[in-house]
């Protein structure tokens, strides 16, 4: 599956490798759930659980470990998400739904699923139970909704010396952390990516290294408003290689006309990243709202409002899904 965000390629990139993943973990997850975990039998499920519907607009990473006491496999679903989604529930049951539908055509045993979400928006994410989405029902219908829980690694919720100095011990996981953490802010970024490339200065002389360093300029470029100078000088000061691989990669996406000046280099990282995000996310919200309030007819409008770019637009639809009171209201501004 091709990713065009670029917080999504990048944190597929780098959990793809197992020992970030197992460092992530560990920094992450509740101790009374990690001490269960058998981190030795980690193993990468390389089948996606996104079918045509959702493919454009979600990325997952899967792994499966087994448990120490007892011959007992969990599933471990990792989500990323750069944007506050209204209800994180309705997506993350379908992933469910798949990985335990394929369960079943093995003929295996149905595993249990530790759904993992990694948020780095700007806006605040609320928790809450999948039954408080049921507005103004009686306790006695609480059985007849699906319960289950989700991890949340909230960046915003972490300092970056926590980050750095506590939470995180593999200097590429650090590095991405931090990174993810900060993207929005191009003053705190750029004050700070010399730090932030100070942590890597050993590793970039691996080979290890400098494959990590290739994902963490290209995300630069495409996600952030950095000047490319200000990431090749600083990178030249912490590292040779290091300055050299950007000079590189820098020419590589001028040649493709990704990256062509400041005014036509950063148009599609921008569109791709935090534009692309936006708007995935409003369709996303719009969905949900169509879902709850109209049901399955609710979502025959939703092939339709896919097809729309313009933010604005999606905004004002989104809108009108909350006050509508019927859907002949919405269909007036598709």
């Amino acid at each position: 599956m091709e990713i065009i965000n670029p917080h999504d390629k990048f944190f597929k990139e780098i959990f793809s490798i197992k020992k970030n993943v197992i460092d992530f973990l560990q920094g992450t997850f509740p101790p009374e759930i990690l001490k269960k975990l058998d981190l030795s039998t980690l193993t990468q499920d390389n089948n996606s659980y996104i079918d045509e519907e959702l493919k454009e607009h979600f990325s997952d990473i899967v792994y499966t470990c087994f448990c120490k006491d007892k011959e007992l496999r969990i599933t471990l679903l990792f989500e990323h998400k750069s944007y506050a989604v209204a209800c994180p529930y309705l997506q993350l049951m379908k992933y469910l739904l798949k990985i335990w539908e394929a369960n079943s055509k093995q003929a295996q045993r149905l595993i249990p699923v530790i759904p993992v979400i990694l948020y780095h928006g700007k806006d605040a994410w609320k928790v809450r139970r999948f039954r408080d989405y049921f507005e103004g029902i009686d306790e006695v219908f609480h059985r007849f909704i699906p319960e289950f829980e989700y991890l949340l690694t909230d960046l915003s919720c972490y300092s970056n010396e926590e980050i750095k100095d506590r939470a995180f011990r593999r200097v590429s996981l650090q590095i991405t952390m931090l990174l993810m953490r900060n993207i929005y802010s191009d003053r705190v970024l750029d004050a700070k990516l010399k730090g932030f490339f100070e942590i890597g200065r050993k590793y970039f002389e691996e080979d290890e290294g400098l494959k990590f360093l290739e994902s963490v300029i290209r995300y630069l470029y495409y996600a952030s408003d950095i000047e490319e100078e200000r990431v090749i000088e600083t990178l030249k000061e912490i590292s040779e290689e290091g300055g050299k691989l950007s000079m590189t990669i820098a020419a590589k996406l001028i040649e493709k006309g990704k990256m062509a000046g400041r005014a036509e280099g950063k148009v599609e990282g921008r569109v791709e990243g935090r534009v692309e995000g936006r708007i995935e996310g409003l369709k996303e919200a719009i969905e949900i709202g169509l879902e709850l309030k109209y049901g399955v007819e609710g979502l025959r409008l939703q092939e339709r409002i896919n097809k729309i770019v313009v933010i604005e637009k999606l905004e004002a639809i989104k809108e009108a899904v909350k006050i509508s009171k019927n859907m002949e209201e919405i269909e007036k501004l598709l």
